[in-house]
């Protein structure tokens, strides 16, 4: 019987600098014209890109024109246009299967009288067209319409659309699927893949999918009636099958929502609010990029995402005509040991705003939120461990303070998101809650708030144990365990009043750490998930690693990856930072 020493290296990511610049993984750069309203796009086998638009002229039906470019989309040349004569034609959708041929599809209507939602076909590259078959139909049902469908390949080759669909009765608007399983000739059955449990007046629609690094798919929708048309999402295992109900809210976006899966496994969402959010753990949590590619604020710009090459997107929207606008996906920030901003450079480089009014002066971070609130975000939503620091002033009555393992931020109210918030109140005490789109207090104490007076706070963060100490950094002012939430960003909010924030910092006590459970035969290697790419490896002497075989899997949080029992005497295993 053979020996083994198994040994485990925690991860240590290479020093660099917090990253400077925008925040997130997006920096903007030109932009290019295809003119016309509602754009969509598709790339063909050879790299050209096809583009189709409504067209809306005076006095007759609108009617779509197609579009093609050679030059990674920044150029456009006039192709073919498809009419239906008496019928207004919109919310075009083009995709590329897997011989070639084009698939065109659209809502076309007689207003109160007729909605149909017709398929189209092109064997020469967009050029020309011919009616394939028709999706769904309602004929004499009053103002009870088909809109917006969105082509989604499944796996086993066949072909879905999602729809919006009013026909329905007690349900004001479900989204509908059908499958086609010869390449949009016929289509298979009705099922519902989002509608309101028991009906109602909420209406799903505007649907949009895409299938993600880890192969599901994600559905992403707008709910008119919740909210300001709030956007929705649910998941998928094979595209067809989707759990029943409303699905989950994205913070921050309202209205025409659009999803986009990157090579690179990044995930990014745009809607009629004209921000560009980001998931990196397959649409569980989001972070906003800032800026967004187009300052419009909310209006209806009705986006749409595409990956333009390896490392490039393009977001295009309506507003002035359909423009792209691209922009360079960069590599994740390689976090320093201790992360810092003391905004000497008078910047708020690396931070997202939510809410509320923002300056810096003197090297300082000023919210100025008396009267209302805000809160600005930094860092990893991957940060767990560690201890945070920041000086905090109060110019004027209210309580601020920093959050800390948070997800999914919002802007539209002070407790809108996942996380912690620990703060000092003008009212001469210390604060730690739980914010989960709204407010759980877990324990106050005495601590002294004096205005125009620089007070540190600190939190210290292990396992589910938090301390807040404020001023003495020997004695908490409150300690007490937690198992809320594990993992988020840190961030700086100001409720009810002026606060001005310096040196802030997140030094990770617990690095990310390798696991093993060495019980059994194959040996089981566990570690926190991360957004970085990391892979597995192995060797007899810290030298020369390889890559262990396969892929882990990801379940609650946690990473995991199997190994044989070593036959060898001595072996080493460590996760490789890419």
């Amino acid at each position: 019987m053979f020996r083994s020493i198994l040994v485990t290296v925690a991860l240590v990511a290479p020093v660099g600098t917090a990253s400077a610049g925008p925040v997130g993984p997006v920096t903007w750069g030109d932009t290019a014209s295809i003119g016309g309203g509602w754009g969509r796009m598709a790339r063909l086998a050879n790299g050209d890109w096809i583009s189709v638009t409504t067209r809306f002229p005076t006095g007759s039906e609108s009617y779509l024109r197609i579009r093609r470019s050679a030059d990674q989309a920044r150029t456009w040349q006039t192709i073919s246009e498809v009419k239906e004569t008496g019928r207004t034609l919109d919310n075009g959708e083009l995709v590329a299967l897997p011989d070639g041929t084009l698939l065109l599809t659209m809502r076309s209507l007689i207003a109160g009288q007729s909605y149909r939602l017709p398929v189209y076909a092109s064997g020469d590259g967009g050029a020309s067209w011919t009616y394939r078959s028709n999706i769904d139909t309602s004929e004499g049902n009053g103002t009870d319409g088909l809109w917006e469908p969105d082509f989604l390949p499944l796996d086993d080759g066949r072909m879905a659309v999602t729809y919006s669909n009013e026909t329905h009765a007690g349900y004001n608007q479900v989204i509908s699927e059908r499958i086609s399983g010869d390449g949009g000739t016929t289509w298979g059955a009705e099922t519902w893949a989002v509608a309101q449990i028991g009906g109602g007046n909420l209406r799903p629609g505007m649907s949009q999918v895409a299938k993600m690094g880890n192969g599901e798919f994600i559905l992403v929708y707008e709910v008119v009636n919740s909210g300001r048309a709030d956007v929705h999402c649910k998941f998928s295992a094979d595209g067809v099958n989707w759990p029943p109900g409303i699905g989950t809210r994205i913070p921050l976006h309202h209205a025409g929502p659009f999803v986009a899966a990157l090579p690179s496994g990044l995930l990014l969402v745009s809607s009629c609010e004209n921000e560009l959010s980001y998931s990196e753990d397959h649409g569980r949590t989001w972070q906003k990029i800032e800026p967004p590619p187009f300052d419009f604020g909310y209006l209806f710009s009705w986006p749409a995402i595409y990956a333009t090459g390896p490392d490039e997107i393009a977001v295009m929207t309506v507003p002035g005509g359909v423009t792209l606008r691209f922009g360079n996906v960069t590599p994740r920030p390689k976090w320093p040991a201790v992360w810092s901003d003391g905004f000497d450079d008078g910047l708020d480089q690396g931070w997202a705003r939510y809410g509320g009014n923002f300056d810096l002066q003197n090297g300082t971070y000023l919210l100025n939120n008396e009267g209302t609130y805000g809160k600005a975000m930094a860092g990893d939503t991957f940060w767990r461990d560690g201890t945070l620091d920041a000086n905090v002033s109060l110019s004027s009555p209210g309580d601020a303070g920093l959050m800390f393992r948070t997800t999914n931020p919002d802007k539209e109210g002070p407790d809108h998101a996942f996380g912690y918030y620990a703060g000092i109140d003008s009212n001469g005490f210390a604060v730690l809650g739980r914010m989960n789109n709204s407010w759980t207090a877990l324990a106050t104490a005495p601590a002294a708030a004096t205005l125009n007076t620089w007070h540190h706070l600190r939190v210290e963060l292990v396992g589910t144990r938090i301390r807040v100490l404020v001023d003495d950094m020997t004695t908490p002012k409150i300690d007490l365990t937690d198992a809320g939430f594990a993992r988020g960003q840190i961030g700086l909010r100001a409720f009810q009043c002026d606060a001005a924030f310096d040196n802030v910092s997140f030094a990770n006590s617990i690095p990310m750490r390798l696991s093993i459970d060495a019980a059994g035969d194959p040996l089981r290697l566990t570690w926190p998930e991360t957004a970085a790419t990391v892979k597995l490896t192995e060797s007899s002497d810290l030298t020369n690693g390889t890559p262990v075989p396969g892929l882990p899997t990801t379940t609650g949080g946690v990473s995991e990856q199997s190994v044989d029992r070593p036959s060898a005497d001595r072996r080493f295993y460590w996760l490789q930072a890419e």
